[in-house]
């Protein structure tokens, strides 16, 4: 059973591997694959304290051995906590790896450290620096003539003068302090008193910061608040809460709308999501509960949101994650030429993922970069271009689907009549007709049938006409499951095949009846 310990053992031995030893490949992937394998699909929590790990809630002793030198290490780069979220990719973590192998002292201060780990794709691992010391109070020096607290030896910080013992703070009726010495400042003097550091780390909950931007009204309002909320935000990505960054900038995208003057929002927006921002921005539209915010803000954010975007689809490794930016890449607006040019992508599986997405687009100016992949080596590609140009259709997909139909793959057949849009595809009529008689794959035959139903023009409806005919009585004789097939793509073609359809009502087959029945009966569904 897997514990905290081996999960962190697997951490160090990883570690030691990659800095000592990066020629032992074998090696290193079994102890790789091992701490990936002890990643369920879930968020786990490592937090460092001065003695101890804590993984989730679990304590890890860093007495000795390799959990202690991992302890060791991840202290001298500063890390305090790392937080491994839920369908992390290998590539990331691999990544991560790395940058944390690097001997101690590679880094000047943790803020190095995030920025090579940003640079080495690995921000969607949130990593957080050790919490910073509180400097203990170094006791002031007393006067000569006494113990402490007597009049003789009272505590005085070096450069300030001792309160004089004669005045006395006093709270006046309506609780208001008062008499603090000749030059304190009082409430009745300043008022209510608003507190705002430099870093803005207290300037408040990021939907409130939103509420006020929405409530101001002059332009030196509305700069202030957009200056409020960035520098809020960009606190956030310090400390790595990218949902309140998320929080801030879908404020911006919203009130942006209904704003007069938009460049300073624009300008707000740049400021707080710069591309490693964005990528978390990403993640975030593939996973969690904030996808319609990630989905709005990267729309917003034009062809950087979709590259980024696009990078993450290509580069997903799990159907759950490529779903899910495939959905949000469908409402992307800007960038459809870089998603063109990565069907020139080196990586079957770049090209299969953006044909796929093409086609569900249904991007016109595609099909010429599509058509000269579905001669591509690899199945799986040319079965996604197939499924591509059947749904986008036109002229200039009608050669690159007939060299489909005749692929050597019948998966690659099925794609290229499954989804084929009959309204665009007309002219591939009579190559289908021939396609399907010549068919030896009953799904891929019936799939044919069915799309020349789609089709429905003249030529489709007479082709189906034959391909019902029983045949002869005793030789040539069609297959019942094969006539039945061809009556589905009848229905497919809707009223304009009814009179064929009642043609079959007398048949002899009995099966072939009941079908052309409920055919007929549904024909107007």
């Amino acid at each position: 059973m897997t514990t905290p310990d081996s999960i962190l053992a697997d951490f160090a031995n990883v570690l030691f591997l990659l800095r000592y030893h990066p020629e032992r490949k074998d090696e290193l992937r079994v102890a790789f694959g091992r701490f990936a394998a002890d990643l369920p699909a879930a968020d786990h929590v490592l937090t460092l304290t001065p003695t101890d790990f804590t993984w989730d809630q679990a304590v890890v002793p860093a007495s000795g051995g390799d959990v202690a030198v991992l302890h060791d290490l991840l202290r001298a780069h500063g890390v305090g906590e790392i937080r491994f979220p839920i369908g992390l990719m290998t590539s990331t973590l691999l990544s991560l790896f790395r940058t944390l192998a690097a001997p101690a002292g590679t880094f000047g201060t943790f803020d190095h450290l995030r920025a090579r780990l940003d640079a080495a794709g690995c921000g969607m691992v949130p990593v957080l620096p050790l919490p910073e010391p509180i400097a203990p109070v170094a006791p002031a020096p007393r006067e000569a003539g006494g113990p402490p607290n007597s009049p003789g030896g009272r505590v005085s910080a070096p450069g300030i003068q001792p309160l004089d013992p004669g005045v006395r703070a006093s709270v006046d009726d309506e609780g208001h302090l008062n008499a603090l010495g000749q030059d304190a400042l009082t409430e009745a003097k300043v008022g209510m008193m608003h507190f705002v550091t430099l870093a803005a780390h207290v300037l408040g909950p990021t939907d409130e910061l939103v509420h006020g931007l929405a409530d101001a009204k002059s332009e030196e309002e509305v700069a202030a608040a957009l200056n409020q909320l960035v520098t809020v935000g960009e606190a956030a990505a310090r400390q790595s809460e990218w949902r309140e960054v998320l929080k801030a900038a879908h404020g911006l995208v919203v009130l942006e709308n209904s704003a007069t003057e938009t460049r300073s929002f624009g300008i707000a927006l740049r400021r707080l999501l710069p591309r490693s921002s964005l990528e978390r921005v990403v993640w975030l539209a593939g996973h969690g509960d904030m996808k319609p915010e990630a989905v709005q803000v990267l729309r917003r954010m034009g062809a950087d949101g979709t590259e980024v975007l696009l990078h993450a689809l290509v580069n997903a490794e799990n159907v759950g994650e490529r779903r899910a930016y495939f959905s949000a890449m469908k409402e992307m607006t800007e960038g459809g030429e870089l998603l063109i040019h990565m069907l020139s992508h080196d990586q079957w599986f770049v090209v299969r993922n953006v044909a796929e997405l093409c086609g569900e687009l249904k991007l016109d100016r595609a099909v010429p970069t599509l058509a000269r992949q579905i001669g591509h080596d690899d199945e799986r590609v040319r079965r996604s271009v197939a499924g591509a140009l059947a749904r986008i259709g036109g002229s200039g997909a009608i050669d690159p689907l007939r060299r489909a139909l005749k692929d050597a793959s019948p998966a690659v057949r099925l794609a290229a009549v499954k989804e084929l849009d009959g309204t665009k595809n007309k002219n591939l009529a009579m190559t289908l007709a021939v396609a399907a008689d010549e068919e030896s794959k009953s799904d891929v035959q019936r799939e044919m049938y069915i799309a020349l139903g789609r089709i429905a023009s003249t030529d489709a409806i007479q082709a189906l006409r034959k391909a019902a005919e029983p045949g002869g009585k005793l030789f040539h004789r069609k297959p019942t499951a094969l006539r039945l097939a061809v009556i589905a793509g009848l229905h497919a073609a809707g009223p304009s095949a009814t009179s064929v359809l009642k043609e079959l009502l007398e048949d002899p087959e009995r099966e072939v009846r009941d079908a052309v029945q409920r055919a007929l009966t549904t024909l107007w569904e």
